[in-house]
């Protein structure tokens, strides 16, 4: 299991290391090296995701693919195409080895870790 290594950033945890980990899954859609996508559903319009919803996607999945490749670009028919952002974030935690107890933390955005 990956060590998590949170700080806080404003009102936000962040975690770098987790990310890195992430990235160095590869894109969970054809295995290219990775960028960080963040799993926006249920958070509030112009809020940022916490870095623990985050799914590895290469450029071409995460922006640059066009229409129903990209997420970016449409993400209703890239879901439709591939399967939910919920699902990758699943699969990217079985990955990592994120224990059960810590991902029903995170499933109801709670981010909250010693020292809050």
């Amino acid at each position: 299991m990956i060590q998590l290594s949170p700080k806080r950033k404003g009102k936000r945890i962040i975690d770098p290391s987790y990310l890195d980990a992430v990235a160095a899954l590869g894109c969970c859609l054809c295995g290219q090296p990775a960028q960080i996508h963040h799993v926006r559903a249920g958070e509030g319009a112009g809020q940022r995701a916490s870095d623990y919803r985050a799914i590895p996607l290469c450029q071409k999945h995460h922006q640059s693919g066009g229409y129903g490749i990209a997420i970016h670009a449409g993400k209703d028919t890239w879901e439709n195409n591939y399967g939910t952002e919920e699902h990758y974030l699943e699969h990217t935690w079985d990955e990592l080895e994120i224990d059960q107890a810590t991902r029903a933390k995170w499933r109801r955005r709670d981010f909250t870790f010693r020292g809050d």
